[in-house]
């Protein structure tokens, strides 16, 4: 699969707005084969591959984002944030 610049920059965006593999497949109209193949390579994590990467980079780039909000939102005293913060610190030692 051949993705352009403007494919990839899609993929980013909804990864960054935690759409699954599958609806974006959808979106990009990729055929079963080819959808197989994406959801395949992002579960072993190939870099490699254009897609994966946008992936991955538009999901961690969001999350990153979110956790600084809760982190800030947990130093303003926002109790909930601060379970959150504490249940993301548990499963990092993990």
């Amino acid at each position: 699969m051949n993705l352009n610049e403007a494919q990839l920059n899609a993929v980013e965006e909804m990864a960054g707005l935690f759409f699954s593999p599958e609806d974006i497949a959808a979106n990009l109209e990729m055929d079963e084969e080819d959808t197989d193949h994406f959801v395949s390579a992002l579960e072993s994590k190939k870099m490699s591959i254009p897609i994966v990467a946008a992936y991955l980079k538009g999901w961690l780039t969001a999350e990153i984002t979110l956790r600084k909000a809760i982190r800030q939102s947990a130093l303003n005293g926002s109790s909930p944030s601060q379970q959150i913060l504490l249940n993301y610190q548990k499963e990092s030692r993990k």
